[in-house]
Order: structure tokens, then C-alpha cells, then sequence
């Protein structure tokens, strides 16, 4: 730097925004500029440099720049690179040593940066962590949100922090953030509280996602526009920050939260203050940046000339194929018979009440349309359904005619409000609904793929019924409401999108995936100088990879069949359309690919369908005026918050009034049956609202953690032969021949009456735990406890331990040891690494645990003693002994070499507990499979079904399985587990008859070396015997076991035409409206499977 006299600029070139700052030799700033880009980053590049040549005429200048966007301008504009970490890390090395780390949220992606050593001089290297494959929870989310709730930017800046309980939204993913954002408008929540819980979302996505585990050590800076901008942010870390420490007992060396947690002056900046100053670093560095505007100017005008992108090619390769496609796909219109002045007219009305739009159709006697009304959402889907009824009894008027109403169909994400603010005779789940419109059109198909708004259903079908379906419950890739938010960036109405995109002789090839990554690309085809033409065509291609690359994560769409409609408001787009049919096609030679005529209401066609079957002789409507004259007051305040239980929920209280006399309150925004208890009694339903029935799932959570009764230890010296109690092959190792019992002293006897050891209500411990809690019962130990069930409590309270993983049940684990050591007041905690399993199957691989069930007791230890012993501090020993559980001889001997100095135990006393641990393990499953018989005998005589819940063990725990069994069985059918299937031949010998093993998986599934997953295996195999057993498949978010058997299950199952459903994938999050729509579409299609079982029966 020695003899440099003029001025040093660092630029920031992001994906939404290009910052720049200007440094003299002892870092003042003497400019600065923020710019919002808009996809144009060499021309806001040029904007600025611009602006520094002005401001400083005649002052050499040297240029850094960092950012996404900067690599390729570098060397235009004479500059040196620097990756943005590094930039980020030296910017706050030099300005803010006492800094330990750092968290940025940028435009498009968020970054955390830890030193390891602390701060200071010795603060030594940095952990960094950067989302990747989606931009949830970054400033793109609030840009794309901030209009949905109704706020200016500037509006949502000055949005306090608030002192109210946040409401539920999900910052995966900004698209399903709207969705969340969508209902708590409609339930008139206040637009401040909404963002307030969008910036609470927001940072607990990022805590979870890339902290790590790890301890935000102080001071922590809070960096980028957004932390800068948006009031709220602060607080919001400030509180969530400081329950992490709390729970890791971390202490800050200021007391101040204001002064612990900081947002600095310029913190938008510093990543470009951080390239100057890594561009001070280098031995060599240029005196002076020698850039020129004509060469920028010329690489823009380059840029627009074309780029590196992939050529994806046309949609269409010529006039005549267009004119060909249109003839075959165009949608057609509802054209309405003539009718005679004064002529009664008998219809059904369908409604469709989705997310962003309400649709309704009158449907005549033989389900024919006749009319339709399509309603964008204001807000509250009352008022939709209203206006959509003023506009029918205007419809009626004008045909002068007399409409009768025969009954009323509603599906969709409003069905529930609807149906209590109309008295709708008829709600069928959205699953059903556009089957049934899809199979009058087309008969039985094999998919379905509705893309709408803002969301998408893939629907797969066999034997007449929906056996599984996706939806974007991730990802808001490759919906509607996407691609007409591009067109509108292009100031394109969306009705005119395909004519823009079939223009097109070319397309880039957009990358498949999040949909702020996909606005990314198209930032860079944008300053590659592609046409709004040619890009229009690239987002129409890239659509279906995103529906079945992205959503359905399918690749081979022939296993899926070869009949497929295409369905919902986005067909209407003939460019989307397109790229759909051609995918498809590409993918399935023989396919036959349909469009639903009436594409966009599908929905309340199938609802409608099923009020004319249904064949109510009177409705319950409450008539065409009243309806389009409906009124409602909405309270949402503290009055209206649940008081229930601790969850405090935020409730909204819709009060509807119509036709004078008749009042209706619809409660919404809690999260349990409980909460809706001040509501005004519903229209009494027609259909059938069973009782509860047995659960056994429920029964085995609790039962698993239940006291077994043991035989105490024998009196030393009393005399037992040990071949009552030794395992037969332990025998032979045992050197004391005498049959006297050999007690340890009193002293270790009395340690051990006063000990507590806790057991996680975890993984493979939902299966084991009745032997693991007899045999330290039959020790001695005094007191044996549990963590609390998996719950948001319990992991909002401990996840700030955690590593993350895909797989919950095991990710979930730190939150229950940390439950354990601060509300148990155990002394030990004992999480055995369980490596292979017990298993009355034959012919198998292997009886192996999951790998990753395996290490997750090293992971725990690990992490809580990372920083520090945790354990140590609270006085807990962490017990993980290393068993074969399905070798009885290698267990008691592994236990005794564990535990004989541990809990000061003889050989004899060893040996004793663990044969009152196993007798404790049988009677549990004994208990289980009499409870089965007992209730499948009542199915048999009854003619009825029972479901058969398929998954792992730690699918009994309630929070993992998010009330799937629960909603089941509220439906009024059984729930059994696995382990209730009985394994006697009295039971199999009359489902298998000699045809074959009833305990070899073989023919089924040959990689059976998992013994959990070779057990789903076998149970689906005794399903399909069994007329009175369907099938829930459960299986976890990235199960990596289960996944390479769902084909061969799905195959048995569907030969021998067992009812089966499956819930993959699930996570942490309850997707409510997701599970919804599974539960109903199951019972729709048992009740239907139950009247077709009874007729079978009865015939013969």
C-alpha cells in the first residue's frame, strides 16, 4: 500500500443487490451506495462506477469486488476477486475483533460464520455454513411475502418487535411461507403480527438449518440488508439467540443483549469493505484498476447477444405443430342449454374452495356442466362463496328461470368454513373430487397432475381408487401462481404468456429446483441477453421437471401407468401445456395424455359428482339468497387465545350470521379438537361419526414405558441352578460350579436402590425398552424414568443441540437427552447402540438396525461434549453399551462386561436380569397380540376393516407420526402395529396355508438384511391375506432402508387388491392440510372398500 494515494472501492455484486463502498488508507468511508439491481448486475455495476467516477475525478481508484455475481465482471472492469466467506470473515476481523462469530442474510442466501477459538487474538479458524439448495428464510422470502400480506417495504421495516405468542408459518420454503401467510389472512390476523411471525419463522429456519449445534459465541454480528432494514430482525435473533445459550449454558461476557447481539453501522457493506481489505492482503495487488466504460459497455452489449447457457431448444417447431396441439388440447368452454322462460330447473352445485381462488359449477342431473363462476380470493373464502352465489342468482335472473338447488358439494383448502357457513349437504376431500371429475371425462386413469396456483397434487390411482398422492409440501417449484409472477415481471399478462413463449425459435434451460433459484437463473439469462420470448419458453420446459423431477421425485413415469390427465388453472396456459404433454410423452411413448376440459375447476366438478351420488332427497342449504347475503364478524384478540392448554393458541372467532335468526361460529387457528369447544354446535352431519376405536399404536407408546412385573433377586446363597436363568450356551463360561446365588455386597445394593436412570423415548427404544427397564428394575435400581414424548415443546427446548440430519427420529434425539438431564434428576442415562434386532423371520440377509439408529447414541455423546461435558456439569453418566439383541447369549454377556463395574453387579445378578428383562419383553408383545385378536375377531363378524400401520417402532411415537394413527382411528377404525401381528401358526397357518413360509420375506424383498424394513416387508404379506386388514404405509423423510421396497409392497398389496395408503416422507413439520386430505381420502376409500366387502360376504 506504500506510495498508493488514491482510493480503494469494494464492490458486493449479489443476487438481488450490488453494494458499494469506497475506503481511503485508514478505512473511513467516504461513499457508499445500495442498489437494487433487478436482475440488470453489469448494468447497476455500471450505475455505480458511474457515480465513483464523479464523486472522485482525477483519484487513481483500485477495484475488489465480491458476490454471486462477480467472477465474470472481474476482469472486465479490471478488478480482483474475492470469495464473499472470505471477504465477510476479514471485514469483521478488522473492524470488529472482539467479534465470534457472525450471522449475514443476503438476497438469496444466508451464511453463518463461527470462530472456533472465540474472539480476540486467538480466535483461530471459522466454521461457515451457507444454505444451498433453497433460499428459505433470506431476503428473497420477505421481498416475495411483503406484498402477499399487504405491506410496502417500507411498511415492514418499521414493524416493531412485538409482544405476542408468533403464529405458525413455515420458513422452508417462501412459497408454503405464503400459504401459511394466505390462512392467517383469512383468519383476519393483523398484517404486523403476520410479518412479525414471518421474521420469527425466518430465524428459527436458520438456527436450525445452519448453526448446527454449534454456540453462537459473543458478540454475534448481525450483517445484510435485511438484519439491517427490517426492525423486527434484531429483537427477533436477540430473544432466539438467548434461548440457545440458555439451553447450552453458555454465558456472554455482556449482560446486554443490545450489546451482545449487534447489528453494525454498514453492516449491508461488509463484504465489500472485505474485499478491499483482502485486496490490501495480497503481495501483489495492482496500483491501479484500469477499467474502462466502453469495454462494460461492450460486454453488456455482449451479454445480450447471448451467453453460456444450455439450449434447450423450442416449444414448438413449427405453425402446423401448434396448430395441431392447439386443435387436440384447447380447453373448451361450458355452453348452457336454452331453457323456456319460467322453466324449474334441478342442479347440484360444486364448489372448489383453494388457495388462491374459489370455483363453483352447476351441474344438471347427469353431472353435465351448465354454468361456472372462477373468483380470485380476497381474503376470506365466506365473502368468495357469497359473491359466487349473488353471481348465480344473477345467472338465474337473467335465463329467467327457477333454479332448484337438489344438494351442495365443497372440497378444497376452505371446504370446513364453507361447508359450516352454508350448511353444504356434502364435503368430499379434494383426492376424491378431482378423481371423480378426471374418471367421468376419461374413465379409470392412472395419474393425475393438477397444477394450480400455488400448489400442485400428483394423484396416482389403481383399482379405482387413490392409492398415493404428492404434494408440493417442500418446495413451491412448478406451480401457477410462479410462472405468472415471472410474466408479470415482464409486464406480460399471463393470458398472454403461450403466445409469448411459442414465439420463441430458442429457450435456455433453466435448472429444476427452488423457485427463488430458478428467479436466479433467470437473472443470469436475463444479463446473458435472452429474450423475454425465449425465456418464457425455458420456464414453460422446465415445469414439468420440476412437477416430476422435483415434487415427485420420480424420474421413471412409466411405473406410474400410462393414462394421465392434466389438470388445474395452469392448463390453461397452452405453453405450459405443452411442455407437460411433451415431457410426458418423451418419458412414456404409449402414454395417453388427456387435459381436463374444464381444467381450472376440476375440483368442483368431482364435489358436485359426489353430491349427485350421494342422492340427498333434501338439502340443507340454506338457500340461494341467504347465501349471496351471508354476513360475519371476525374477532382475533386476547379474548379469542385458547386457554386450554400451554400452547396458548392464537385463535380467530368467525361469527356468521344469514337469513335473520341463524347464527354459526367456525373457530379457527387451533391446533386441537379442544380448542373449538366455544363454537356453536355445526348442522348435524349426514355421514357417519364413529366413536374412536382401538389404537393400538396409541396403547403401545405407553404400554412400551409400562412397570413389568420380575421375579426380585434370589437371597445370596439361595440355590438356583443356573440353567433356569443363564442362557444354555453361557453356561459353559461360568467357573463357579455351585448352585448357590451370588448377591453383590449391600453396599452396591444400596447404591444401586438409590439410583435413576433415564431411558430416551427414542428409535428402537419404542420396541426394547420393556426388557431394558426389567433388568435395571431386577438389579435394584431404584427409579427408572423417561423422557418426555417427542413434542414442539420438547424439541423447541432442545434442538439447539442438534446436528443436522435428514432423518427426524434420530435428529430429535439431543433434544430428548438435554429433557432428560435438565427435568429428570436422573444419575445415569442409559441409550444402548442396538446393531442387530430380534426377529421370528427366516431365510433373512440380516437382522441389522439402521446404521444411522445405531450412531445416533455416539452422536449424542459427542455433542454434549463438544464444548464442554454437559454430562459432567449435571452430574449424568451417559451409558451406550454395544448389543446384538437377537444373540440372547451375546447379551448377557455384553451387559455383564458393561455394567459389572458400572452398577457393581455379580454375574448371577446379571444373568437373573436379563431373563426378567426378556420375560418382561415377551409379555408386552403377548399383551399386544391378544388385543389384536380380540379386536380383528369383532371385524371378522362385522364384516368391517381394521388399518395395519406398516413403519419402524418409533412410529408409535406420537411425535413422529403427528396423529395419523390418532385421525384414524377417530374415523372408527382399529390401528394395529407390527409387532401386534400375531406369529403363531394358528394365526398364519390359515392365511398361508402350505403354499409358503409365512416367515420367509424371499420371494418379496432378497436385500433383507434391515431387520425393521424386512418386518413392513412381512407384515404387507399378511395383509394381503387378510380381507379385513388395509394398509398406512409410515415411513420418514429419507429412509433410506425403506425406500427400495415401497415398488415391491405396492405391487403384493395391489394383486391381491388390499386397500393401501402410504405417508413417505415424513418430518418435524405436521403438514396439516397434507395429512387432511391423506386421512380422507383413506377413509373415503375403506368406507367404499367396508360396502363392497359386506356384499361379498353376503353373497356368498
Amino acid at each position: 500500500m506504500k506510495g498508493f494515494s488514491g482510493v480503494e472501492l469494494g464492490l458486493d455484486i449479489g443476487s438481488t443487490t450490488v453494494k458499494g463502498v469506497v475506503l481511503d488508507t485508514q478505512n473511513d468511508v467516504l461513499w457508499k451506495e445500495y442498489l437494487r439491481h433487478n436482475g440488470h448486475q453489469a448494468e447497476a455495476v455500471h450505475t455505480l462506477l458511474t457515480a465513483v467516477s464523479k464523486r472522485f475525478a482525477h483519484t487513481p481508484i483500485r477495484i475488489a469486488v465480491t458476490g454471486s455475481g462477480a467472477r465474470s465482471l472481474a476482469p472486465v472492469i479490471d478488478a480482483d476477486f474475492i470469495q464473499e466467506v472470505n471477504a465477510v470473515t476479514l471485514a469483521v476481523e478488522t473492524l470488529y475483533p472482539q467479534a465470534g462469530s457472525v450471522v449475514e442474510l443476503g438476497g438469496q442466501d444466508a451464511k453463518v460464520i463461527i470462530w472456533r477459538g472465540g474472539s480476540g487474538e486467538s480466535r483461530g479458524a471459522t466454521l461457515t455454513y451457507m444454505n444451498d439448495k433453497c433460499a428459505g428464510g433470506t431476503g428473497s422470502t420477505i421481498d416475495k411475502i411483503i406484498g402477499k400480506i399487504g405491506l410496502t417495504h417500507e411498511e415492514a421495516a418499521a414493524v416493531k418487535d412485538l409482544a405476542i405468542t408468533p403464529h405458525k408459518i413455515s420458513a422452508k420454503c417462501g412459497v408454503f411461507a405464503e400459504t401459511d401467510v394466505v390462512g392467517l389472512l383469512k383468519a383476519g390476523v393483523n398484517k404486523e403480527e403476520i410479518f412479525y411471525s414471518l421474521c420469527h419463522a425466518m430465524v428459527n429456519q436458520n438456527l436450525e438449518v445452519l448453526v448446527r449445534g454449534n454456540i453462537l459465541r459473543d458478540t454475534v454480528l448481525l450483517l445484510g440488508g435485511p438484519n439491517r432494514f427490517i426492525s423486527a430482525l434484531p429483537g427477533v435473533w436477540r430473544k432466539n439467540i438467548q434461548a440457545a445459550w440458555e439451553i447450552q449454558g453458555y454465558q456472554p461476557r455482556e449482560r446486554s443483549l443490545e450489546k451482545t447481539v449487534i447489528v453494525p453501522d454498514d453492516a449491508e457493506y461488509f463484504a465489500a469493505m472485505g474485499a478491499v481489505f483482502f485486496n490490501r492482503s495480497r503481495p501483489e495487488h495492482k496500483e491501479e484498476s484500469h477499467f474502462s466504460f466502453a469495454a462494460l459497455t461492450e460486454h453488456i452489449k455482449e451479454l445480450s447477444r447471448g451467453g453460456t447457457a444450455v439450449h434447450a431448444g423450442p416449444l414448438i417447431s413449427s405453425q402446423e405443430e401448434l396448430e395441431e396441439f392447439s386443435r387436440a388440447y384447447t380447453l373448451r368452454d361450458i355452453e348452457s342449454p336454452r331453457y323456456q322462460s319460467g322453466e324449474r330447473v334441478s342442479v347440484y352445485v360444486g364448489i372448489d374452495g383453494g388457495s388462491t381462488s374459489t370455483k363453483a359449477v352447476l351441474l344438471d342431473q347427469e353431472g353435465t356442466p351448465i354454468y361456472r363462476q372462477y373468483y380470485l380470493s380476497t381474503g376470506n373464502p365466506i365473502d368468495d362463496v357469497s359473491h359466487i352465489f349473488a353471481h348465480i342468482a344473477t345467472w338465474e335472473r337473467e335465463q329467467e328461470i327457477d333454479l332448484h338447488i337438489c344438494s351442495v358439494g365443497v372440497t378444497g383448502y376452505a371446504s370446513d368454513i364453507i361447508r359450516a357457513a352454508f350448511e353444504v349437504d356434502v364435503a368430499v376431500v379434494e383426492t376424491v373430487a378431482h378423481m371423480k371429475s378426471a374418471n367421468k371425462l376419461f374413465g379409470e386413469v392412472d395419474v393425475i397432475c393438477d397444477v394450480g396456483g400455488q400448489d400442485i397434487k400428483v394423484l396416482f390411482m389403481k383399482q379405482g381408487r387413490v392409492v398415493d398422492f404428492k404434494l408440493n409440501t417442500q418446495c413451491s417449484a412448478g406451480n401457477g401462481y410462479f410462472l405468472q409472477g415471472m410474466a408479470e415481471q415482464f409486464n406480460i399478462p399471463v393470458e398472454e404468456y403461450a403466445d409469448y413463449a411459442f414465439r420463441a425459435t430458442d429457450a435456455p434451460e433453466f435448472n429444476y429446483g427452488c423457485a427463488v433459484f430458478l428467479e436466479q437463473d433467470k437473472v443470469n439469462f436475463q444479463q446473458a441477453g435472452w429474450s423475454k420470448e425465449e425465456m418464457m419458453a425455458g420456464l414453460a420446459l422446465v415445469l414439468p421437471q420440476n412437477i416430476w423431477n422435483h415434487v415427485v421425485q420420480e424420474p421413471n413415469l412409466e411405473k406410474f401407468g400410462t393414462r394421465f390427465v392434466l389438470q388445474g388453472g395452469t392448463q390453461k396456459n397452452l405453453a405450459a401445456l405443452k411442455a407437460q404433454v411433451d415431457y410426458i410423452t418423451g418419458q412414456v411413448p404409449q402414454a395417453e395424455v388427456h387435459v381436463h376440459p374444464y381444467a381450472d375447476i376440476g375440483g368442483a366438478i368431482g364435489a358436485g359428482l359426489e353430491a349427485i351420488e350421494q342422492g340427498h332427497t333434501t338439502s340443507t342449504f340454506i338457500g340461494l339468497e341467504n347465501a349471496a347475503s351471508v354476513q360475519y364478524t371476525t374477532t382475533n384478540d386476547t379474548s379469542t387465545v385458547c386457554p386450554l392448554c400451554v400452547n396458548r393458541c392464537r385463535r380467530t372467532f368467525i361469527d356468521i350470521t344469514s337469513g335473520g335468526e341463524r347464527q354459526v361460529r367456525f373457530i379457527s387457528g387451533n391446533l386441537c379438537e379442544r380448542g373449538a369447544e366455544e363454537a356453536q354446535k355445526a348442522p348435524t352431519s349426514r355421514e357417519r361419526q364413529p366413536e374412536a376405536a382401538l389404537n393400538l399404536v396409541e396403547y403401545a407408546a405407553r404400554s412400551v414405558f409400562a412397570e413389568y412385573a420380575y421375579t426380585p433377586l434370589p437371597a445370596a446363597g439361595q440355590e438356583h441352578h443356573r440353567s433356569t436363568y443363564y442362557p444354555s450356551d453361557a453356561l459353559h463360561d461360568i467357573k463357579e460350579k455351585s448352585k448357590k446365588f451370588i448377591r453383590s455386597s449391600e453396599a452396591a445394593q444400596a447404591k444401586r436402590a438409590a439410583m435413576t436412570v433415564a431411558i430416551p423415548r427414542l428409535l428402537n427404544m419404542y420396541y426394547y425398552t420393556p426388557f431394558f427397564s426389567t433388568y435395571l428394575r431386577a438389579l435394584g435400581v431404584g427409579s427408572v424414568v423417561y423422557s418426555d414424548y417427542t413434542s414442539d415443546t420438547l424439541w423447541k427446548a432442545g434442538n439447539k443441540w442438534g446436528a443436522i440430519d435428514p432423518c427426524f427420529p434420530a435428529k430429535v434425539a439431543p433434544a430428548h437427552i438435554y429433557n432428560i438431564i435438565t427435568k429428570k434428576k436422573a444419575d445415569a442415562i442409559l441409550f444402548p447402540i442396538l446393531t442387530h434386532l430380534e426377529t421370528p423371520l427366516s431365510e433373512t440377509l440380516g437382522n441389522t438396525s439402521c446404521a444411522i439408529q445405531m450412531g445416533t447414541p455416539e452422536v449424542v455423546e459427542a455433542v454434549f461434549t463438544r464444548e464442554r461435558d454437559f454430562f459432567a456439569e449435571h452430574n449424568v453418566r451417559f451409558w451406550d453399551p454395544v448389543l446384538n439383541m437377537d444373540r440372547p447369549v451375546e447379551i448377557e454377556g455384553a451387559l455383564y462386561d458393561y455394567f459389572a463395574d458400572l452398577l457393581d453387579i455379580s454375574r448371577d445378578e446379571n444373568a437373573w436380569a436379563v431373563q426378567q428383562g426378556q420375560q418382561a419383553q415377551q409379555a408386552y408383545l403377548t399383551d399386544l397380540r391378544e388385543r389384536f385378536i380380540a379386536s380383528m375377531n369383532e371385524r371378522i363378524e362385522t364384516d368391517r376393516v381394521g388399518v395395519l400401520l406398516i413403519g419402524h417402532p418409533y412410529h408409535n411415537d406420537p411425535g413422529i407420526h403427528h396423529d395419523i394413527p390418532v385421525e384414524l382411528a377417530k374415523k372408527g377404525y382399529p390401528v394395529y402395529t407390527i409387532e401386534s401381528l400375531p406369529v403363531s401358526e394358528e394365526f398364519l397357518h390359515p392365511l398361508f396355508g402350505t403354499e409358503s413360509d409365512p416367515y420367509s420375506i424371499r420371494n418379496i424383498w432378497q436385500r433383507n438384511f434391515n431387520r425393521n424394513t424386512n418386518h413392513k416387508v412381512w407384515a404387507a404379506m399378511v395383509a394381503a391375506r387378510h380381507p379385513n386388514l388395509a394398509v398406512v404405509d409410515l415411513s420418514s423423510f429419507k429412509c433410506g432402508h425403506d425406500a427400495p421396497t415401497y415398488s415391491y409392497i405396492d405391487e403384493l398389496l395391489d394383486v391381491s387388491k388390499t386397500p393401501h395408503f402410504t405417508f413417505h416422507d415424513i418430518d418435524q413439520n405436521r403438514p396439516g392440510a397434507t395429512f387432511r386430505i391423506r386421512i380422507e381420502t383413506v377413509d373415503y376409500f375403506l368406507q367404499k372398500y367396508e360396502r363392497w366387502l359386506q356384499k361379498e360376504v353376503a353373497s356368498q
